[in-house]
């Protein structure tokens, strides 16, 4: 499960000054409101889009019979993948800082308020080859931003290993604890030097850190990483925040807690069954409370796998789901649920993970139903990159559009 926030980032944005793949994509016709219609879903994904309709119903109206309607000022945003620096060395080209700024104004348009950055150790420490260049790279990022009217969420993380998800090959074989806090306190401090950013979130999800570093991540190993980067960070006036994701054992979150430096806890959701939705939520924003800290759901998209399925599915083939458009009124659902349980819980942001899906889907149909995982994820990325372009939104953009100016 330390795979559910895997990104497919390179292949997206490499695509987005191509021109525009002559596909037949245009988004299936689901008339609005109809999440548990299976009139158009293939039968082969019936019974798990009817698994995950039913919890997402019982989650709305859990959430409605239980928030008392007030909006809170969360601030809404997304995950700006073009400029994840899993990407690597492409993060230097003008065509991806081109595309940086082509993305900011379309996010602009759409009326997020903020938007979130991910940063893997160790790019921006001092020994990392061509660290200067990657950090005049998000020093430009965070200008465009802030030019913008954004706020800027930076996100710490580390490399992924799979050749699938980044090419960009980092080697923690030789890495330890120790030295592995020490590079990422000196990665924090520069952030907040040079980049400024409103948030930073030091690290989240410790099964996916370890599952990337091999390191040990036991609540007591996460929870002294966390102390040793924050205690006398010098952060002026950067808002500190640490977490894990709502799958994960719930004493991580109880351990950041008691971190005083720390002023917000931070989630990730993804899947829903279960409590991680629900129950995991409010007990986490309980703790936090009680400790005068604040919420924020610093990533967030609908996890498409059953619960039969769980340690069983591929990260490839549960992602390459995503791509078929029958999804959409479940994931215009699950963006309405997660806005009202960010006003519930009065989050400080919320950020929703795969922007590209507001901006397109692709048909299941004969010719796609037989396509490999990558190459499905290859030709949403290219439909998703022109109508970025083009500016056009998918109906799941256009119903986050409506969520966050009304919900704000």
């Amino acid at each position: 499960m330390q795979y559910w926030r895997l990104h497919n980032f390179l292949r997206y944005w490499v695509l987005i000054f191509l021109l525009p793949v002559l596909l037949n994509c245009a988004d299936t016709k689901i008339k609005p409101g109809a999440e548990t219609d299976t009139n158009n879903v293939p039968a082969r994904y019936r019974a798990l889009y009817n698994e995950l309709a039913t919890k997402l119903s019982d989650l709305d109206k859990t959430i409605t019979s239980q928030w008392n309607g007030k909006k809170a000022d969360t601030k809404f945003a997304v995950e700006l993948l073009v400029a994840n620096s899993n990407r690597g060395d492409v993060l230097l080209t003008d065509r991806v800082f081109n595309a940086t700024r082509i993305t900011l104004d379309r996010l602009q348009d759409l009326g997020v308020r903020s938007v979130a950055v991910s940063i893997q150790f160790p790019m921006l420490t001092r020994s990392f080859p061509r660290f200067i260049e990657y950090k005049d790279f998000y020093r430009r990022v965070a200008w465009e931003i802030r030019r913008r009217g954004l706020d800027f969420i930076v996100e710490m993380g580390t490399f992924f290993q799979e050749t699938e998800f980044t090419k960009f090959k980092v080697d923690y074989s030789n890495l330890k604890l120790t030295d592995f806090r020490a590079g990422l306190r000196q990665m924090a401090q520069i952030i907040i030097d040079e980049l400024r950013p409103d948030y930073l979130t030091i690290l989240t999800e410790p099964d996916t850190m370890k599952n990337n570093t091999g390191l040990n991540f036991t609540v007591k190993n996460f929870s002294t990483t966390i102390r040793h980067v924050v205690d006398g960070l010098e952060h002026r006036g950067v808002k500190l925040g640490a977490g894990a994701g709502t799958w994960d054992n719930i004493q991580y979150f109880t351990e950041l807690t008691d971190i005083p430096q720390l002023d917000y806890i931070d989630m990730h959701i993804y899947p829903i069954q279960q409590d991680f939705a629900w129950d995991k939520v409010n007990k986490i924003t309980q703790q936090a409370r009680q400790r005068q800290k604040s919420v924020s759901i610093g990533e967030a998209w609908l996890y498409k796998v059953s619960q039969h399925e769980f340690g069983r599915m591929s990260p490839v083939k549960a992602f390459a789901r995503d791509v078929f458009s029958f999804w959409q009124p479940l994931d215009s659902l699950f963006m309405e649920v997660m806005v009202n349980l960010s006003h519930h819980v009065d989050a400080e942001f919320c950020s929703f993970f795969w922007m590209k899906y507001l901006y397109g889907y692709m048909d299941y149909n004969l010719r796609t139903s037989t396509l490999r995982p990558q190459q499905l994820i290859n030709k949403m990325d290219a439909i998703a990159g022109q109508n970025i372009l083009d500016n056009t939104l998918s109906k799941t953009g256009e119903k986050f559009k409506t969520l966050i100016t009304t919900g704000q």
